[in-house]
């Protein structure tokens, strides 16, 4: 009978944890689902997709009674940022291109609306190119050069005084884009096209979008507090930027699932455990959502000028960015310096054989955690590696990432951070 009660008891805590990592994950998968959805807009800077996510995640905060630091959770700043709202066309030969799979336009262009004559700069060096001079001689403002990625610094300077660039993408290469590019305008075109779209004996391209620059492009951080019940006034931060690129004119959009409404996702998931009751932490875990990380790591920089509280409160920062997968493990950024910390995340991690690997890399400035390190801050930005997900700002980022390490990674931070205090 003892022996059957010890059975019984057994299996009804398994079911438990496997009830309760399928709660995580399908948590998680809500989460990713809702935020790069269609309605979100890509969580950019059309349509206020930016402030949508903003007041989703607003609900998920109150949800668990988070604290605010003031009357409400977020934190007001504006940057400079263009956009293509409208209607985007390109067309050569008559058949018009797909935007976001055959080409993207850099968010430093203006609108237009002509058809080009085009020249060709390919595989050429600039310094000994008998191409290039002769290019030099031209009036190229109603042109367009086709060219190569040797040539990116034709881009920066606009050294041919040519109306823009078209750059060819070789099949193989993944065409991304970027909103860092959005900040500051360029008075000529710049765009990435498909090597099998453009033939060398294509004479004239059409192009039609109009923009809209916005010089104070209002956005938000949102930021809630679980008090500590030892030492409240010392911090844990888990941050995560919920902003992705938004739309590429009226129908291309950009969801960014993995990134980065999945580390948003952990962010909340995080939130949840530390919330209910028997797991109060025991300093101060503050979640930090971040805006404007796709457009040069804006939200993160405003908020290490105008802290909420003194960043030296802060014990630790863990910055989640794209951990919708796993099969490889993380890396973990700063893990080469923060030696007592990332020791602590290992010594976890081999003993509860949560992730298959935690790769200790230099530093980065390409997440939210910079900002922090460059105060002081003692920060980790950690993302997970494999190649199951090799979708990145490109449209194909949708719903849903894999989640191939989450229950593993989510129980190695729920240890970090009950322990941090070791540190």
């Amino acid at each position: 009978m003892i022996k059957m009660r010890r059975v019984i008891l057994l299996f009804l805590l398994f079911t438990g944890i496997v009830r309760g990592y399928t709660q995580d994950i399908e948590y998680a998968r809500f989460i990713v689902k809702t935020l790069s959805s269609d309605e979100f807009k890509g969580r950019g800077y059309v349509g206020k997709g930016d402030k949508e996510a903003a007041d989703f995640i607003v609900g998920q905060f109150k949800k668990y009674r988070l604290i605010s630091f003031g009357k409400t959770y977020l934190q007001k700043y504006s940057f400079a940022i263009n956009t293509f709202p409208g209607e985007m066309e390109v067309a050569v030969d008559n058949l018009e291109l797909i935007p976001g799979k055959d080409y993207v336009v850099s968010l430093a262009s203006k609108g237009v609306n002509a058809t080009y004559e085009l020249e060709w700069l390919i595989n050429d060096s600039i310094a000994e190119s008998s191409r290039w001079v002769e290019l030099s001689k031209l009036d190229l403002s109603q042109k367009l050069v086709v060219t190569d990625k040797f040539h990116k610094n034709l881009a920066e300077a606009n050294l041919l005084n040519a109306a823009g660039y078209i750059f060819i993408k070789d099949s193989n290469e993944v065409i991304s884009w970027k909103a860092s590019n959005g900040r500051i305008l360029k008075d000529f075109l710049v765009m990435d096209i498909r090597k099998e779209k453009l033939e060398k004996t294509t004479q004239r391209i059409s192009i039609s979008f109009k923009n809209k620059y916005e010089e104070h492009y209002q956005t938000q951080n949102i930021i809630g507090m679980i008090r500590g019940i030892a030492c409240p006034d010392t911090f844990v931060v888990i941050s995560a930027h919920y902003d992705h690129l938004g739309m590429m004119g009226e129908k291309t959009i950009y969801p960014g699932a993995n990134d980065n409404a999945s580390g948003v996702s952990m962010m909340l998931d995080l939130a949840r455990h530390f919330s209910l009751p028997g797991n109060e932490p025991y300093y101060s875990i503050v979640f930090m959502a971040f805006s404007g990380e796709e457009a040069g790591l804006m939200g993160s920089n405003y908020y290490v000028e105008h802290p909420l509280f003194p960043l030296s409160q802060i014990k630790f920062l863990i910055n989640l960015d794209m951990v919708g997968s796993g099969s490889k493990g993380i890396g973990l950024v700063n893990g080469q310096h923060i030696k007592r910390a990332s020791q602590l995340i290992q010594q976890l991690n081999e003993k509860g054989k949560y992730l298959p690997e935690v790769a200790l890399r230099g530093e980065s400035k390409n997440s939210d955690h910079f900002p922090f390190y460059n105060k002081g801050v003692s920060c980790f930005f950690i993302y997970t590696m494999g190649e199951e997900w090799p979708y990145y700002h490109t449209p194909e980022d949708a719903c849903c990432p894999p989640f191939t390490a989450y229950i593993g990674l989510f129980d190695l931070l729920k240890e970090f951070i009950v322990k941090v205090r070791l540190l």
